[in-house]
């Protein structure tokens, strides 16, 4: 039996699916590691707020809900709920005061959002409270930066575990904005335009139809759909997309905020009990401005940080991935199925 080579959906990205080299899920569980749940040296812990640059924006406790609010450089908010703060080692950075936009310059933003007050509160367990407050963060950020005239492109991501970049473990995610659109959502735009130009359909919501009664199928509920792609580059790969097509986060609505929280909680805390809590990266995929939304369908990837690309795949551009994506699809429902309920 010959293995598959497979076609990204958008991409002109080719991924051989290894049969030959399955991997069950335990050949790539590690021992897990504990941290403390606060830590005095961490400088996303409460109590230690002055070890950041002042958040651009926190949330704390009202009487009537959530209240918004900045810091200063003079103080610190304290009992907050999430924070978002500059990060101290940019890769992006606003404009100098006074200074013209060259083509170049690594004009725009680079953010932290510290998603808990709790050390290590990994999102799939997580209360589902708090996720809404991080999924709510994220649009507050992305309609801000959106406005910035010299910002072309919002990345929101997450890097969970050493293996994956992170160099805090304390649970947060990264938001950049950049001064150009990235060449992978620049690509998956084109391809968008295309297929709508010859179909008049949006790809992806066709793709939401084939994979939900596809092998890949992993999970849904009202809004959101998760499912292993059916050219999956990293084994245990996943998506979660919007079962209605909508561009970016900003379309959410507060009942699909809250379906959207659900769908982070179960198919990430089903990746951390198949796999024990593995190292893993997410990205958000969105339209670049109002222009694209009606032609792009945001969707958020999940890759764990399973393997290594060695020479064939940095050499090719061919990425060889050694668990099926169906076997994928099938241990993350069996394990989210038996996941306890709240």
């Amino acid at each position: 039996m010959l293995n598959d080579i497979r076609k990204d959906y958008l991409l002109d990205r080719w991924v051989v699916i290894a049969t030959h080299r399955g991997r069950r899920p335990t050949d790539f569980t590690r021992k897990k590691t504990t941290t403390s749940r606060r830590d005095s040296s961490c400088p996303f812990c409460p109590g230690n707020e002055r070890k950041t640059p002042p958040a651009v924006l926190v949330y704390l406790k009202g009487d009537g809900g959530i209240i918004k609010k900045a810091d200063t450089n003079g103080t610190r908010h304290q009992g907050w709920l999430i924070r978002c703060v500059p990060n101290l080692y940019s890769a992006f950075s606003p404009p100098e005061r006074g200074e013209s936009f060259k083509a170049g310059k690594a004009v725009g933003h680079h953010e932290v959002l510290v998603e808990s007050p709790i050390h290590n509160e990994h999102p799939g367990v997580a209360r589902i409270s708090q996720l809404i407050h991080v999924i709510n963060g994220y649009s507050d950020r992305l309609r801000v930066l959106l406005k910035k005239p010299y910002v072309k492109y919002v990345s929101i991501f997450r890097n969970h575990g050493l293996d994956a970049g992170a160099s805090l473990s304390h649970t947060h995610s990264q938001i950049i904005a950049t001064p150009i659109i990235p060449p992978t959502p620049h690509n998956e735009l084109e391809a968008c335009k295309k297929f709508h130009k010859e179909s008049g359909n949006c790809i992806l919501c066709e793709v939401i139809q084939k994979e939900r009664n596809s092998p890949r199928f992993i999970w849904e509920n009202e809004s959101f759909i998760a499912f292993a792609p059916w050219a999956a580059v990293h084994p245990f790969e996943f998506w979660i997309i919007p079962k209605e097509h909508q561009g970016t986060l900003l379309e959410l609505q507060h009942k699909t905020v809250e379906d959207l929280a659900n769908a982070l909680k179960t198919c990430l805390g089903g990746l951390n009990s198949l796999l024990n809590d593995p190292p893993y990266n997410f990205g958000f995929h969105m339209a670049p401005n109002k222009e694209t939304k009606k032609l792009y369908h945001w969707h958020l990837e999940v890759y764990p940080k399973l393997t290594i690309w060695a020479g064939f795949e940095k050499s090719t551009g061919i990425y060889i991935n050694v668990v099926p994506p169906e076997d994928s699809a099938q241990n993350m429902r069996q394990t989210i199925a038996n996941l306890p309920q709240d």
